[in-house]
């Protein structure tokens, strides 16, 4: 009986010749024949396993296995490079899935640089190859992502034995191995702990510190270097303001976010930013002079052209929630003080114009919560909610979920105080410290 040649089959039994079953998302004959299926549509890289089964079950068994690691199809535009570039060749196909879906779609979410180069991917990339701990990390973040994707509990289980086998491998090298491999692999885990809310109680940051000081600031020089330092960097600052504490390091704004030379306007906000966290160790005297220096630093910012209109608004919302910031710090002064009120209405209002697909996102959380958690108007605390949640659609980071609980939680307590003495001298961070009992999720 003749058939008739249809164009609707994977790209894999088209260029073949064959007719292809068109199951989804690979088609029997490429699972049967041990194939990389391209896919419908879109050419999609995967390397099934290189073992040949020995039986029939085993074939059965891997063919399930291969059907249930079906990566999560995103409609998001994020860098997509070929993960056979990337990954081993000998690495076992669940976590070749697993990097996949960190070089995919995670690398994406958690920089904040928009361009086709990700600096996660151009300098963790090369590393991955040659540490076992930093490979294990990133497939302990991809399952935990995944395992909220696809609602599978098993996933979670695989992400807390990957993040078992990476803090085993790094504290066996962390002495031999390469110091950029062991802070990358470190900086990680703080990623990780960040978006996933898996308390450790571990003080990632501090055992970043060891790294860096044991072989010298000054010797840290090459771009992947300047890379992680940065993001060292970034994470300790928003780790002071949730601490509430100083940072731990004082790199003053030397190396720009991400590595990217275009952040600097942004990184000399989070300069001053880390500046403001070490004023609470001030006497009043003091205090009051650094809050003066400190007001006009942040009103003398943005001088210079910025040509990524998402750049120039989130760097707006980064200066007026520095200001709500200072002025807590300084003068313990927040909503319904009409400063504190001007502020965070104007960084609602820059961060609204940055869609919620565009990488600058991930760097809009703290200025979300700052003016959120100031927020006495009902139409822009809903915002603060809608924001949220459009953001957790896109990203599916529970991190977004806690963030979002902890600011009712502040407004609950701050509309009380209020309704009680008519102010509110209340400070969002520590509200959480005390009532929570953990830092927010700022970063």
């Amino acid at each position: 009986m003749p058939f008739s040649r249809t164009r609707t089959g994977c790209f894999t039994c088209r260029e073949d010749g064959y007719k292809c079953d068109e199951q989804k998302p690979f088609c029997g004959r490429c699972i049967r024949l041990r194939k990389t299926c391209k896919g419908y549509g879109v050419r999609l890289k995967w390397q099934a396993p290189q073992r040949v089964p020995k039986s029939k079950t085993t074939k059965g068994k891997q063919q399930k296995e291969v059907a249930q690691i079906i990566s999560y199809e995103s409609t998001r535009s994020l860098v997509r490079p070929d993960p056979s570039c990337i990954i081993p060749s000998d690495v076992k196909s669940i976590n070749r899935y697993l990097l996949n879906h960190w070089s995919t779609t995670l690398a994406g979410m958690v920089s904040m640089v928009p361009s086709t180069r990700n600096p996660f991917l151009v300098h963790l990339t090369p590393m991955i190859s040659c540490s076992t701990a930093l490979r294990s990390v990133l497939c302990s973040i991809a399952a935990c992502h995944l395992a909220i994707l696809r609602r599978d509990d098993s996933l979670h289980n695989l992400a807390a034995r990957h993040r078992l086998v990476a803090v085993s491998s790094l504290r066996q090298t962390i002495q031999t191995e390469s110091p950029e491999i062991s802070l990358a692999t470190i900086l990680m885990f703080q990623v990780s702990d960040r978006l996933f809310t898996m308390d450790s109680g571990v003080d990632h940051l501090s055992g970043a510190k060891a790294i860096i000081s044991q072989c010298g600031i000054d010797t840290w020089n090459s771009s992947s270097a300047s890379f992680l330092l940065s993001l060292c960097s970034y994470h300790d600052i928003l780790a002071s303001v949730s601490r509430g504490a100083s940072p731990v390091f004082e790199f003053d704004g030397k190396f720009p976010i991400e590595g990217i030379d275009s952040m600097k306007e942004l990184t000399s906000v989070l300069r001053i930013v880390g500046h403001i966290s070490r004023m609470r160790d001030q006497g009043l005297e003091d205090l009051d002079t650094q809050g003066r220096a400190v007001e006009e630093a942040i009103n003398s910012l943005g001088q210079s052209v910025i040509t990524s209109v998402d750049v120039a608004h989130t760097l707006e919302a980064y200066k007026d929630a520095a200001f709500i910031y200072l002025y807590r710090v300084w003068r313990n002064q927040g909503a319904p003080h009409p400063s504190a009120l001007k502020h965070a209405r104007h960084c609602l209002t820059q961060l609204a114009f940055v869609p919620v697909t565009s990488p600058l996102v991930s760097a809009q959380v703290w200025p979300l919560w700052t003016a959120g958690c100031e927020s006495i108007d009902d139409d822009q605390r809903q915002f603060v909610r809608d924001r949220i949640d459009a953001m957790y659609e896109v990203r599916h980071l529970p991190s977004l979920r806690r963030i979002k609980q902890d600011i009712e939680e502040v407004w609950k307590i701050k509309d009380e105080q209020r309704s009680l003495i008519g102010v509110d001298n209340v400070d969002c961070i520590k509200a959480i410290l005390r009532t929570r009992q953990r830092e927010a999720d700022i970063a």
